[in-house]
């Protein structure tokens, strides 16, 4: 088994690189998909942009995805685990939320800081603001990381299992 991912911003990356180093296997980002070998077992990771797991669609196409791995800033899959999985097309294949991290709104730059900062006005502009919309937009404005290795631990335990 393999992993490979697919990271805009590193955070994703991270959680890549920390899972190989836990259990051993080699980690390849997408880009370099072709070190793979076509149809081998794997493990992706992805982050998460407008609901969908980015690089999922490569990986399905070249690779036998076993489980999918979305990095993401909330506290959950949106709007639920269920729906995620379905949306994204995932049903039958372990499913893991890791949650990962963002850069500060001012260090993004092009098309994702014009479809971020029209999402933060949306958020700001509610009038009725729960603890998840408030610490949304804290993430967007001042940067977040998540990432934490005792976060793969669902993952590292369902791996281990694979390849013993």
């Amino acid at each position: 088994m393999t992993i490979i991912y697919e990271s805009k911003t590193g955070f994703t990356e991270k959680y890549a690189k920390m899972l190989a180093k836990i259990t051993g296997l080699k980690a390849y980002n997408i880009k370099d998909f072709n070190s793979v070998k076509k149809g081998s077992d794997v493990v992706f990771l992805g982050w998460i942009s407008a609901g969908r797991v980015k690089g999922l669609k490569k990986a399905l196409k070249n690779f036998n995805v076993k489980a999918v791995c979305a990095s993401g800033t909330g506290r959950g899959p949106e709007p639920n685990s269920a729906t995620f999985v379905k949306n994204n097309n995932i049903e039958g294949k372990e499913f893991f939320y890791l949650r990962g991290g963002n850069k500060p709104i001012r260090e993004i730059k092009g098309f994702d800081k014009v479809i971020l900062s029209m999402f933060l006005k949306m958020l700001k502009s509610k009038k009725d603001k729960t603890d998840d919309i408030i610490e949304a937009i804290n993430n967007i404005e001042s940067g977040v990381d998540y990432v934490k290795e005792e976060n793969l631990a669902e993952v590292v335990k369902w791996v281990n299992k694979q390849i013993k």
